[in-house]
């Protein structure tokens, strides 16, 4: 992939802050994302209570960060956008976003992380043993939450339950080939973006097209044009994530150059690792080759991006897949309303500083 400059800016206004979209249906998400444990009483479940910011260790109520909830958010905002009741595409919502936090339990474990949101994270509580199953427990809800679209229609139960499958599928082998590029400094942007389709975007596409399916009431040209809208917001997001990753810094609370200092194969230090060329490269290489990634080491990677460019096209990236996405919303013809509210989203995804 060539190193090309990023396009020239949409011409639309920035949206930093959150857009009212993202709480326009928080409260009734996340009462009916704590209805799926109600009456749930065995131990196990107040891991999750406890996973999900519902509660404290010792199982004592509390309102900690849920964060943005973008999944269940688009998929309301695809149903709405095709002309469908949100509370019809609630199950799809609910169900898309437990197996986004079963996802996330389980990255936990095998990314050796200890904490998410400020708090202990659940392997670390409780042990990896029981947030393997912790995490398992919750992908088996998101079944159950599917399967309350049958008031939309069976087929369209029957086809969401393939969509959502077919999703998380995708999600694991992402998140396999995620871990078979660890350690590796020759994984190629091609590569990398192929893995990000799968371990970030499948979740994100998935949740447009099962709220336009449930809107729509079955398969249309609309569903498969908000379908690929959301596979373009998949990719912006994680590329954003990325770029917050390398240059984030006091925003996210964390210094500048961390996913370098973690070894971690974010987009821009494939990029760099891909177009850095002689002593450049060798120096990398050497750099990456050591057990620890010391803070002189940091300044000296972030010195050879700046060079080749990487945040500036990294961003760049990003921002092409937003042109793309908005073309297909104005072809979509949706209402003045829907498309305001998915580009004010989307926006925000591209600019976005935590």
């Amino acid at each position: 992939m060539s190193d090309s400059p990023p396009p020239q800016s949409t011409g639309s206004s920035v949206v930093k802050e959150l857009p009212p979209v993202f709480t326009r249906h928080e409260a009734v998400v996340g009462a009916a994302l704590r209805a799926e444990l109600d009456g749930r009483t065995l131990p196990i479940y107040d891991s999750l209570r406890y996973y999900m910011g519902w509660a404290d260790v010792d199982g004592t109520l509390t309102h900690s960060p849920e964060g943005k909830r973008l999944r269940p958010t688009l998929c309301l905002l695809a149903c709405e956008a095709v002309g469908g009741d949100p509370a019809d595409a609630l199950p799809a919502a609910v169900a898309i976003e437990l197996v986004h936090n079963f996802s996330l339990i389980h990255d936990d474990i095998e990314d050796g992380d200890r904490t998410r949101h400020h708090r202990p994270t659940l392997w670390v509580v409780w042990g990896e043993p029981t947030a393997l199953v912790a995490g398992n427990n919750l992908l088996a809800i998101s079944d159950i939450a599917t399967q309350r679209l049958r008031d939309a229609g069976v087929n369209t139960a029957i086809k969401a339950g393939h969509i959502l499958t077919e999703r998380y599928l995708s999600m694991m082998e992402g998140q396999y080939l995620d871990i078979a590029y660890e350690g590796r400094t020759d994984v190629t942007v091609d590569e990398y973006l192929m893995m990000i389709e799968r371990k970030t975007g499948a979740l994100i596409e998935g949740a447009v097209e099962l709220g336009a399916l449930v809107g729509a009431g079955g398969s249309s040209e609309v569903v498969e044009g908000l379908r690929a809208v959301g596979d373009d917001i998949g990719r912006i997001f994680q590329i954003r994530d990325d770029v917050l990753g390398i240059w984030g810094g006091p925003a996210l609370g964390k210094p500048i150059g961390t996913d370098i200092t973690c070894k971690k194969n974010s987009l821009p230090v494939v990029h760099v690792l891909e177009h850095a060329r002689g002593a450049q490269r060798r120096e990398l290489q050497r750099i990456y080759a050591r057990d620890e990634i010391s803070a002189i080491d940091v300044e000296r990677v972030l010195d050879v991006m700046d060079g080749l460019g990487t945040q500036r096209w990294c961003q760049g990236q990003a921002e092409t897949r937003w042109n793309r996405a908005r073309k297909r919303l104005a072809s979509l013809q949706l209402s003045s309303d829907a498309t305001r509210e998915f580009l004010e989203l989307g926006e925000y995804l591209l600019v976005r500083e935590v």
